[in-house]
């Protein structure tokens, strides 16, 4: 995964934002934890892992891949917000071996209290480790997340030409 590739797009599209609508890019890392927090919920209710009361399937695997890249542009965001520009990439075989350990319930609770506090260096590099792990818990290649961040990320370029 082009990692570094990920975080120059989130910038480029973060700084659009900031521009175009007159924002101070400074004042926004609140705002981002926040979506992003907005964006895991929505992940987890396509997932339906939490619904022990209903029998109603998971939503279709691609409906369930844009709402984690969603997530994804927030956490490349507060990463960032941080001073980030790229993380160490943990292997997909060990990623895989290590998800597999943990309920996936759990790692959503990871993320909500991760996602919501201030993170040192080495948290953010934790939190982007457990939301790439979600990813491939979620069953997703790391080229198929790639490919849906670059598919995400053009199209939100296409809403702020029309004003989204």
């Amino acid at each position: 995964m082009k990692i570094k590739e990920l975080f120059s797009m989130q910038s480029e599209l973060n700084m659009r934002i900031v521009k175009e609508h007159n924002l101070d890019n400074s004042s926004l890392f609140e705002q981002r934890r926040l979506a992003f927090l907005v964006e895991l919920g929505e992940l987890a209710n396509e997932t339906r892992c939490f619904k022990y009361w209903s029998k109603r399937p998971a939503s279709e695997k691609e409906v369930i891949l844009e709402e984690y890249v969603d997530g994804l542009h927030f956490v490349l965001s507060i990463g960032l917000d941080l001073g980030f520009n790229e993380v160490k990439m943990t292997d997909e075989v060990d990623l895989s071996e290590k998800m597999d350990k943990i309920d996936i319930n759990s790692l959503f609770l990871t993320l909500y209290q991760n996602g919501s506090r201030s993170l040192s260096n080495d948290e953010f590099q934790t939190f982007f480790d457990e939301f790439l792990g979600l990813g491939v818990k979620l069953g997703f290649t790391f080229e198929e997340i790639e490919a849906a961040y670059f598919e995400k990320n053009a199209v939100n370029h296409k809403r702020q030409d029309t004003g989204y």
